[in-house]
């Protein structure tokens, strides 16, 4: 099949070469504009573009789904739309062209979490389980008929890039095993059946731990948005990311003991030191324990190197 191939974000790169590497041809490339990122406002090259140009496919960079990349692609010849992480809404009339086959990777099982954020949405919940659908693109958010859905497990371990990557390995080859199927006139989609809900696009305020919250709580959001853009706090002015922590299991009776104390606040320190860890207390008079972090400009690091520079007392607080 001739594909147009419309993607925007890292997760969508290896579906495209994987799919340039199959049977079937990649007509075009639709991707969005380079983004601004980070506190310096610096142009972070979009990653779809950049390997559109080293695999040689014709890549149109786009701000707005409009009346020009319409154009463009009535002057295209293609068999099928194919979206992995695009970003925009594909309006109805660029479906047409489609000769009712576009087709949307979306790393949940549908109708549970549509919209834009699915694979943080399964971590912040704690999820033991989630999926990948191949559906058909309609009017809606995320509403078609599926062609096929597959279901994995969630890994106590899993952050928000391996969980992307569990995505990228099993949805890819369903996805052309798909296409393929298509193209032989072997498979037809079905009405979405289950539980509705919606996920939603984050704010910056989202990704700020909240240490009232609950210690599970707590290590789910840093799950959600490990390694990027990471779960954050405060050491008075030091602006820190929690990248990977765990739930601490009260087995030491002293530090039992200060977690349950009124006197030491929820995001207060109750242990740092290299034997027992970096101990931070948490809103149900649990704990979790901070195994990797990242400082403003600075390179990620264990906690121990951490506490190289940083002289943490019982009593500290992130805030």
């Amino acid at each position: 099949m001739k594909i147009v191939f419309f993607g925007s974000s890292e997760i969508s790169v290896p579906f495209l070469e994987r799919l340039h590497a199959s049977e079937h041809e990649i007509t075009a490339v639709i991707t969005n504009i380079d983004k601004e990122t980070g506190r310096g406002k610096k142009i972070l090259p979009n990653p779809v573009k950049m390997k559109a140009e080293e695999l040689s496919l014709k890549c149109f960079v786009i701000k707005k789904m409009d009346d020009e990349i319409y154009n463009n692609l009535l002057a295209l010849n293609f068999d099928a739309l194919v979206i992995v992480s695009f970003g925009n809404i594909i309006p109805q009339k660029v479906i047409d062209l489609s000769n009712d086959t576009a087709i949307n990777v979306h790393p949940s099982l549908l109708p549970a979490y549509r919209g834009p954020s699915p694979i943080a949405t399964a971590l912040i919940n704690g999820n033991s389980q989630t999926g990948v659908s191949i559906m058909k693109i309609d009017e809606g958010l995320d509403t078609g008929s599926i062609f096929a859905q597959t279901r994995f497990e969630i890994s106590e371990t899993d952050n928000k890039e391996i969980l992307e990557n569990k995505v990228i390995e099993i949805g890819a080859p369903l996805l052309i095993g798909c296409l393929n199927l298509i193209q032989e006139g072997l498979l037809s989609s079905s009405p979405q059946i289950g539980e509705i809900s919606y996920t939603k696009v984050f704010k910056k305020e989202d990704f700020k731990i909240d240490w009232s919250k609950s210690s599970s709580d707590i290590r789910n959001k840093i799950r959600a948005f490990s390694p990027d853009p990471g779960a954050f706090t405060f050491m008075g002015a030091l602006r820190i990311k929690i990248l990977n922590a765990a739930e601490y299991g009260c087995f030491n009776e002293d530090l039992n003991k200060l977690m349950t104390d009124s006197k030491y606040q929820p995001g207060a320190v109750i242990c740092a030191d290299k034997i027992n860890g970096l101990i931070i207390k948490c809103g149900d008079n649990g704990a979790v324990k901070i195994l990797e972090l990242k400082i403003e400009g600075k390179k990620t690091m264990p906690f121990f190197d951490f506490l190289n520079g940083y002289k943490l007392k019982k009593g500290d607080c992130f805030n």
